[in-house]
């Protein structure tokens, strides 16, 4: 029953948030449910509504076919860093995992509190795709963070933010799909997992409804400060208690 009330309450703030700024989603879900459950058994509930959501984002838009043109290459390699991280993630200490998690969140908040503009030339695009993206694929695979590097990556790439909104749903999307399978071969998913993964997409679309109707009677700008904030928080807390068990 505790369970349930707190994946209720992590899926109805983390689609309220997702409402409001765009993104945000796995962030919360995962930072609320890690902190009460641990790091395999939160990646293991947030899978559906995760899937579910980004589809729907992804095919919100006129961009998909202009996005796998651009982005092919990164995605490709993302997914295989995913498999990668697969064949070593129940070999590797779960507190590590957990502080590795955490110094992601508190990086991609510093960046987006500080609004750090990037841009890439063109004829880099593919080095640069093979190295960010098995390096997102490989902390996806082993914390289950998909924005650090892929929205820096996809704001230097100069799209506008319909296309870098889409861009993400698809991405995150996919690497959901592959980071399921990487749980499955690991024997960290369970029916009752996914049972309650797939009730949890109820919390999720009434908070991501309940964020789109606030999103006109507050400051986005401001509560989006407000929320990446929280997550640098968070992030080093996080970072905080799970080196700190490791190393005493």
């Amino acid at each position: 029953m505790v369970l349930i009330l707190t994946a209720t309450v992590a899926f109805l703030l983390a689609g309220f948030i997702k409402g409001v700024v765009g993104f945000g989603f796995p962030i919360v879900s995962l930072i609320v449910l890690t902190l009460a459950i641990g790091l395999f058994d939160a990646l293991a509930i947030i899978v559906v509504p995760t899937i579910v959501t980004n589809i729907w984002q992804a095919l919100s838009g006129p961009h998909i076919k202009a996005i796998i043109e651009r982005m092919w290459i990164y995605f490709t390699c993302a997914m295989g860093g995913i498999l990668l991280a697969s064949v070593y993630l129940v070999s590797v200490d779960v507190n590590l995992l957990t502080g590795v998690l955490g110094i992601v969140l508190f990086v991609f908040a510093v960046f987006r509190l500080l609004n750090v503009h990037l841009s890439v030339a063109r004829e880099r695009e593919p080095l640069l795709s093979i190295v960010l993206g098995s390096t997102n694929g490989l902390l996806t695979g082993f914390t289950g963070s998909f924005m650090v590097p892929s929205v820096l990556y996809m704001q230097a790439l100069g799209f506008r933010k319909d296309m870098l909104v889409q861009a993400m749903g698809a991405f995150f999307a996919l690497s959901t799909i592959m980071l399921t399978v990487s749980l499955g071969r690991n024997g960290l998913i369970t029916i009752d997992d996914a049972i309650m993964s797939a009730i949890a997409l109820v919390p999720a679309f009434a908070g991501i409804f309940a964020g789109r109707w606030m999103r006109e009677r507050i400051d986005e700008d401001q509560f989006q400060r407000i929320f990446l904030g929280g997550v640098l928080a968070l992030g080093a807390y996080i970072a905080w208690r799970s080196f700190g068990t490791l190393w005493f």
